[in-house]
């Protein structure tokens, strides 16, 4: 057997043995307590995190409902075939030719050829 052919049953061992204890041990005592001891980890890695504060602050104000029932996002859901793909790739590009307009401003680029 070769190196490779030997890793790759090991990773594949690993990754079945991981699955097979966390479907065996999902509720047991231990997880619990381990839930409890990393509790204050998980809190500071959520203060920490921008997109936790985000999706918190948009739940809590209903900002994403809003945004989901707009007059905007419900004709976008309706687009069909080249219209979609017209409309992903025409706004995209908009967001990206204005990003690096506002970047250059400051001095950054988007895009790799430019230092």
């Amino acid at each position: 057997m070769s190196e490779d052919a030997i890793l790759t049953i090991i990773a594949i061992l690993l990754i079945g043995g991981a699955l097979f204890i966390g479907v065996k041990f999902q509720n047991s005592k231990g997880i619990k307590i381990l839930k409890i001891i990393m509790w204050p980890f998980t809190m500071l890695k959520n203060a920490l995190d921008g997109n936790w504060w985000a999706e918190k602050i948009g739940n809590k104000t209903g900002v994403y409902e809003k945004a989901h029932q707009s007059k905007t996002a419900k004709w976008s859901r309706s687009l069909t075939g080249w219209k979609w793909w017209a409309y992903q790739i025409g706004v995209g590009l908009v967001f990206v030719v204005v990003a690096e307009f506002l970047l250059n401003l400051i001095g950054m680029s988007m895009l790799p050829w430019r230092w």
